[in-house]
């Protein structure tokens, strides 16, 4: 490979690099959705300065989901059918997701089950941040979903090599930050930390980004302990970032799982139209 030749800050670099930056209104909405003293007015200002992102808003507020008599027109009133807590869902994870594009050319990454594992995540980490009853939900979910934002980088900067790296995984059975490392020079958790940390996000989120492989385990509660577990639990699942494992689908369901993935897939079909859903054995 390239990489190879060149010093692993080089490669590093190069990856961090190819990921292009979150857009603006993303970062607005996820300030204003960890604000405590944040309303659904002042949610609806970041929202309506995005054309894109206010369509999608409306999109769903006037969908099947939520049938109404007259048709929702503006945001305001949009966040209102939704309720906030499901607006604000839907805004960080549509800000974020309509940035980085599915794409079809890579057979054994896929950008749409990346995605799907980074909202389980998210979703997880909330729950589990809820029960401390010390952390900030709104931060857990976003940490969730931003998790293994090094893991995109990687995909923008050598496709083919990510694809090399998930087929050795699967060949291997090794964990995929292990190949990554053998295979890359880096792995996708030290690539995401230094993503957050250019992005400027707040420091717990950066923590928890940069380590959720490795603070799943840790004695105190945190931002970065519960985002761990909750991407373990996913993994655990059958619920992988990016890939497929053969056989994954069959994975045996229980109460706690299938809740967590109906959630998933309402929000899912919510920001991205239709999606296959995980096959799950009773």
């Amino acid at each position: 490979m390239a990489g190879q030749v060149r010093s692993r800050a080089e490669i590093l670099l190069q990856a961090v690099n190819s990921l292009p930056p979150l857009p603006a209104v993303a970062m607005r909405v996820m300030q204003v959705s960890q604000d405590p003293r944040a309303s659904a007015s002042d949610l609806a200002l970041v929202v309506s300065a995005d054309p894109g992102l206010s369509a999608t808003i409306l999109r769903v507020a006037n969908s099947a989901a939520y049938a109404r008599a007259k048709q929702v027109t503006s945001v305001q009133e949009a966040l209102v059918v939704l309720g906030f807590v499901q607006a604000r869902n839907i805004a960080v994870s549509g800000a974020i997701t309509s940035r980085y594009a599915p794409d079809a050319l890579n057979a054994l990454f896929r950008i749409d089950a990346f995605w799907r594992h980074s909202i389980a995540v998210g979703f997880r980490a909330s729950e589990l941040a809820g029960k401390s009853r010390r952390l900030d939900v709104p931060s857990a979910f976003t940490a969730g979903i931003l998790h293994n934002m090094g893991r995109l980088a990687m995909f923008y900067a050598d496709p083919a090599g990510l694809d090399q790296v998930v087929a050795e995984m699967l060949r291997s059975g090794r964990p995929l930050e292990d190949v990554e490392r053998e295979m890359l020079g880096y792995d996708h958790a030290e690539v995401g930390g230094a993503l957050a940390r250019r992005w400027r996000l707040p420091a717990d989120i950066a923590d928890a980004v940069s380590k959720h492989h490795a603070a799943a385990d840790l004695p105190e509660i945190t931002l970065a302990s519960v985002v761990a577990q909750a991407n373990e639990f996913c993994m655990e699942h059958g619920i992988y970032p990016g890939y497929v494992v053969p056989g994954a689908e069959d994975v045996k369901s229980t109460p706690e799982l299938a809740r967590l993935m109906k959630r998933v897939d309402q929000l899912m079909t919510l920001i991205t139209g239709p999606a296959e859903p995980v096959r799950v054995v009773a």
